[in-house]
């Protein structure tokens, strides 16, 4: 991987900004389209603000989650609206967004349609990950009900629902839908944004065989790490 340190993390938004335009210009020039999956938190917020006001074709480029909690898009604890609010309504707007939580009651019932739909980002051009304290990215939490589908290598599979209810990380919504390993592993370029000493630690047990090094494995170490204190 590559792992460059920022002194601020406006500094380490700013960069991650810059190194997702760089490849969402890479894709538009090559094919014409882009795809970008992006991850909910306070943490990247800014860098979708920073990200938005370029001056692209966003009609030429498909936005969708890393993964979503199952709750109503206008709900505080919602990637849709955090996107909406940090990304759509700064100036990306006109990008075709793809959303992950369906009408149905959970996730597990919603997985085959948005399967389906996120068929779409099989090789995504630009994905923005987090991490949290527990080595989860994505939704794959630890001993959470799903994450083996998840990490398969199973080609059908883009989304799968996620039970996090032993999960203390998730907190009060463990009901999760999530891209899965095969997704990440596709991509043509990935960011791992993450702040603070402990998530660097955790990042740097590569021994500890948590989610986060499924994926670094399975890029063969290609991750652009962008991190601050």
């Amino acid at each position: 991987m590559t792992f460059t340190a920022f002194k601020s993390k406006a500094d380490a938004c700013e960069a991650a900004a810059a190194k997702m335009l760089d490849g969402l210009k890479t894709a538009l020039h090559e094919h014409g389209t882009a795809t970008l999956l992006l991850s909910g938190g306070s943490t990247p917020a800014p860098a979708y603000k920073r990200l938005a006001v370029n001056d692209l074709p966003w009609h030429d480029v498909t936005v969708g989650l890393v993964d979503e909690r199952w709750v109503d898009g206008d709900s505080d604890a919602s990637n849709t609206r955090l996107l909406r609010e940090s990304f759509l309504e700064k100036g990306a707007g006109p990008s075709s967004f793809i959303a992950m939580k369906t009408a149905h009651d959970t996730p597990q019932a919603g997985e085959a349609d948005v399967n389906t739909a996120y068929s779409v980002f099989a090789a995504p051009d630009v994905v923005l990950l987090g991490m949290g304290p527990d080595g989860h990215t994505a939704s794959w939490f630890p001993d959470s009900i799903g994450l083996e589908r998840a990490l398969s290598d199973d080609p059908s599979l883009f989304a799968v629902a996620i039970d996090a209810t032993d999960c203390p990380v998730a907190g009060n919504h463990t009901d999760r839908m999530t891209v899965t390993l095969n997704v990440v592993k596709a991509a043509k370029t990935v960011i791992l944004l993450i702040t603070g000493e402990e998530k660097r630690a955790v990042l740097e047990d590569i021994e500890a065989n948590l989610p986060i090094h499924r994926a670094l494995a399975a890029r063969k170490d290609d991750m652009e790490v962008i991190w601050a204190p």
